[in-house]
């Protein structure tokens, strides 16, 4: 009840229009966030509990881009341009390379399109460099939130064919390897705190980015709540 009321809150903190780019981009990731969180709910709710760890890493990186967002503010804007521009450079080298291998869709409107996308990147000049323009481990050190990186690199470690995430599913028992539809192991977190830390730090990035008191002591009311209801959750465990 406590993570639906944040999301209340979020969802009444929207903006509808604003004349600073930085503040667009923040909100954007609120956004963002917030659906996420939803989304790995609704994965959750179907059964799908393991398969919520790339939701709840994506959520904490939006959340935690809106803080380094924030701090950075304009600089913030050339570093991503410059993080775009890196992406359209490995998108020509992966298209050259689809070429040479005639792996190219029928639709002859496929390749112009993605060259017409690259061609308009590339157009605008690269901007002076910024800490965690184009790597995300960086922004966690700029908002000093390494308690946070901890909890996104766990969330990684799952979200990708790693070792982590196989190991879940099998499990090896004298020299052969027992198969599993299903997880045998289980996190010891809950989704439902997981997801309380991302749109707590999104909610905190928007209301600094807003300046908003209001905001901020009602933000603080939930935390205070969560955090008695989660003592009480430990103690009955």
């Amino acid at each position: 009840m406590i993570l639906e009321e944040l999301l209340d809150l979020c969802e009444v903190s929207l903006a509808t229009s604003t004349d600073s780019a930085v503040l667009a981009v923040i909100h954007s990731w609120f956004v963002q966030t917030i659906d996420t969180v939803r989304g790995a709910l609704i994965v959750h709710d179907a059964g799908l509990a393991s398969t919520t760890s790339p939701l709840v890493r994506a959520a904490i990186e939006y959340a935690v881009g809106m803080h380094w967002l924030r701090q950075v503010w304009d600089a913030g804007l050339g570093g991503l341009h410059n993080s775009h521009q890196r992406w359209a450079k490995n998108l020509k080298r992966a298209l050259a390379t689809a070429e040479e291998q005639d792996l190219y869709p029928d639709d002859p409107k496929w390749p112009a399109a993605w060259a017409e996308l690259i061609a308009e990147i590339e157009a605008r000049p690269p901007a002076p460099q910024v800490k965690g323009g184009g790597n995300i481990a960086e922004r966690f050190e700029v908002t000093e939130l390494a308690h946070v990186y901890v909890a996104w690199l766990s969330e990684t470690s799952l979200s990708h064919a790693t070792q982590a995430s196989a190991t879940p599913y099998l499990e090896q028992i004298d020299g052969a390897y027992k198969l599993s539809r299903t997880p045998h192991a289980s996190r010891g977190e809950s989704l439902e705190g997981r997801c309380f830390v991302a749109l707590d730090i999104a909610l905190h990035a928007i209301a600094e980015a807003l300046n908003s008191d209001p905001l901020r002591t009602t933000l603080t009311d939930i935390e205070d709540r969560f955090a008695a209801a989660s003592v009480v959750g430990l103690e009955g465990a």
